[in-house]
């Protein structure tokens, strides 16, 4: 089977300029990715959510226009994901028809691959951050369901909890940074065996993790500086995603923030043991040291 091509940006952030985020510059630096998906000739071009700064709803529907334009001059088809700016002032299906996509997930299968695209809710706000709706956790439970393995989710917010130290905005407000419940979601992964990858945005910078063999991996933001200099540039990040026919991921990223990652897929069904409860580490430990032989 051939290799599955897919170019990857997020957190686009078109429209009003921010002090650290090059919104004035982020339709260049669309353009700049369309013309890279093109030049590599991707099947598919993926934006992870965050496409324009909720500043109002007729900004919003401008600048998600002017995305949907740069969109459109990719050769491949592009699928927008919504994130919590999209959410702040519109509904998905205004958000969808600025963009000209789906309002709702959907699934494609390229390659013997199956792409998860997913848009559950995204709403945040200083009081709470995001939160998967019974609905939302539904439609992924019934997606899975009927997926072929190997499959590969996206979404805008990540589901790992990973880190937040040193980041910008969540070193400080990591509940702000993942789904509250994002534990369920990973649970209907996790039950499912087919999934091998989730690539996710909204944090700003490329990190990953591994839980019980599913890779989680987030990108970094197209427009937003990284560097503490006032006059910093934006990171320009975008990445390749090569998802091929043995099961071989690999993720390449691009701009001032490059990286570069691969792993095979685990096991169709595969898992890995459950965590040890408290107590049989304890145990196990105390035998250990005390020179006894391991329960």
């Amino acid at each position: 089977m051939e290799t599955v091509r897919l170019a990857l940006v997020t957190d686009i952030h078109a429209g009003v300029e921010r002090s650290n985020v090059r919104s004035g510059q982020s339709i260049t630096l669309l353009d700049h990715v369309v013309q890279e998906a093109n030049a590599r000739k991707v099947d598919l071009l993926v934006t992870l959510g965050d496409n324009v700064n909720a500043t109002s709803p007729e900004h919003d529907r401008h600048w998600l226009a002017q995305v949907g334009q740069s969109l459109g001059r990719c050769i491949a088809p592009a699928v927008p994901l919504f994130g919590n700016n999209e959410y702040k002032f519109l509904e998905a299906e205004a958000v969808a028809a600025a963009l000209g996509c789906a309002a709702v997930s959907e699934v494609r299968s390229l390659g013997g691959w199956t792409l998860i695209f997913w848009r559950p809710s995204c709403s945040l706000s200083l009081d709470s951050g995001p939160r998967l709706t019974e609905s939302d956790l539904s439609w992924l439970y019934d997606a899975l369901a009927a997926a072929a393995y190997p499959a590969v989710l996206f979404l805008h917010a990540p589901i790992d909890a990973h880190s937040m130290v040193g980041n910008l905005y969540f070193e400080n407000r990591p509940d702000l940074a993942h789904y509250a419940n994002a534990a369920e979601a990973r649970r209907l992964l996790e039950a499912s065996g087919k999934v091998a990858l989730v690539m996710a945005g909204h944090v700003h910078w490329n990190a990953g993790s591994t839980i019980n063999g599913i890779h989680h991996r987030t990108l970094a933001s197209l427009s937003d500086t990284f560097l503490a200099a006032e006059a910093a540039p934006p990171s320009g990040t975008w990445a390749l995603l090569e998802l091929a026919g043995d099961g071989g991921m690999s993720l390449k990223v691009f701009g001032r923030e490059p990286m570069s990652w691969s792993a095979p897929a685990p096991a169709e069904g595969a898992q890995w043991r459950s965590p040890l409860p408290r107590e049989a580490f304890d145990a196990r430990m105390r035998a250990l040291w005390e020179g006894g032989v391991t329960p």
